[in-house]
């Protein structure tokens, strides 16, 4: 499979920008996740995030995790080019990284348990750009209120996850309030990756909140704390 990573002169749909969400844990803080989105001079993108501990437990056992991903945008879609996380704990640390060979058709991807190729599939995203995706996805009115489907890249095969639409709803979180549509992300049964999440065209259709159940109850809520994107909130 041979596939171009030229970026193509036309405008991304999400804008580089920096952005901190806090987290808590059944209503209380336990973190911050630190985002950053940017450019280089060659038109590769660098998507960064940082989760670190505040709650002083979590901070004295040093748990913290970083995801990143370098890509470029093709006619709004993104096209992978590396990807990487890493999750620390005090008895062990969990990693894996992919780097995508469009010529070769697989990505050469390295694990804490093993190394291995993957056959690349077209519009295959990973992990963390499946968020830039969805925001790409509700840019066009024509996606709001429809289900949206993904094929993503995670540690060692090509998966189907979905985002499934919910409402439209007004969301607060600490970066303001906002009309929003509120979808839910589906990658498999009992998986803790399975949430909802909050949408608005104010902040570019990036998520304003991501909320995690657990039998019925909130257990992990993230929300938007700031962003250098000029934000245009409606005052609940």
């Amino acid at each position: 499979m041979a596939e171009s990573t030229d970026q193509q002169p036309a405008q991304v749909p999400v804008p580089a920008h920096d952005a901190v969400y806090e987290v808590l844990r059944r209503g209380s803080k336990i973190g911050e996740v630190h985002v950053s989105l940017s450019q280089d001079d060659q038109g590769i993108w660098l998507f960064d995030t940082e989760t670190v501990a505040t709650a002083r437990l979590a901070r004295l056992l040093r748990v913290s995790a970083e995801e990143s991903a370098h890509f470029v945008w093709r006619n709004g879609q993104v096209v992978m080019l590396t990807y990487r996380q890493v999750a620390r704990a005090p008895t062990r640390t969990r990693y894996w990284q992919h780097e995508a060979d469009w010529e070769a058709g697989i990505s050469r991807t390295q694990t804490y348990e093993d190394d291995l190729e993957i056959e690349l599939e077209d519009q295959v995203i990973d992990p963390l750009t499946l968020r830039l995706q969805v925001a790409a996805e509700l840019a066009d009115p024509a996606n709001r209120g429809k289900d949206l489907h993904f094929r993503v890249l995670e540690r060692d095969e090509v998966e189907d996850q979905h985002f499934f639409y919910q409402d439209q709803e007004t969301v607060e979180v600490p970066a303001g309030c906002f009309d929003s549509i509120r979808m839910q992300r589906f990658r498999r049964e009992g998986s803790s990756r399975n949430y909802d999440s909050w949408h608005a065209e104010a902040f570019h259709w990036l998520p304003l909140r991501i909320l995690q159940t657990k039998d019925g109850d909130p257990e992990l809520d993230i929300r938007l704390l700031s962003t250098s994107i000029a934000l245009d909130a409606n005052g609940c």
